[in-house]
């Protein structure tokens, strides 16, 4: 993960896809939604690497990240830290008209503490999601 994610090594995306495939082929969705990257680290990396899993698979980017939410990256934080991270996303334009009654399923990358995923989750149920679950690929 360090190597894909930090290091910007795109190409090991290939390796996770095809478990990734198999675990949403066990979940009950209707639509997926991947956590996003901000705009400073998208410059830097240049992929979203959640998304860089999601060749074939269809999904809504139904969050976006709030411009000044971000001082320091959550993988530099300490625990005590991430917990009190304001939230740091919000719902794109169309997103409520799309997350209206859906079930919802949040994908990430690593899971550390949830919160980024309670983050995510409480946006898009106030979008009008029915329900919210989460997978992610490392903890």
């Amino acid at each position: 993960m360090q190597q894909y994610k930090f290091q910007g090594d795109y190409a090991l995306r290939e390796v996770l896809q095809q478990e990734l495939v198999r675990a949403l082929h066990q979940e009950d969705y209707d639509l997926l939604v991947p956590i996003p990257i901000d705009a400073a680290t998208w410059q830097t990396r240049g992929f979203n690497q959640v998304t860089g899993w999601l060749t074939d698979q269809p999904y809504f980017q139904a969050l976006t990240v709030r411009a000044s939410h971000k001082d320091q990256p959550q993988s530099a934080k300490t625990r005590a830290e991430r917990l009190m991270t304001q939230q740091p996303f919000r719902l794109v334009e169309n997103a409520p008209a799309l997350l209206a009654n859906q079930r919802v399923l949040l994908l990430d990358d690593v899971y550390t503490t949830g919160r980024t995923l309670r983050h995510a989750a409480a946006e898009i149920i106030l979008g009008g999601a029915k329900a919210v679950t989460s997978l992610t690929l490392a903890r």
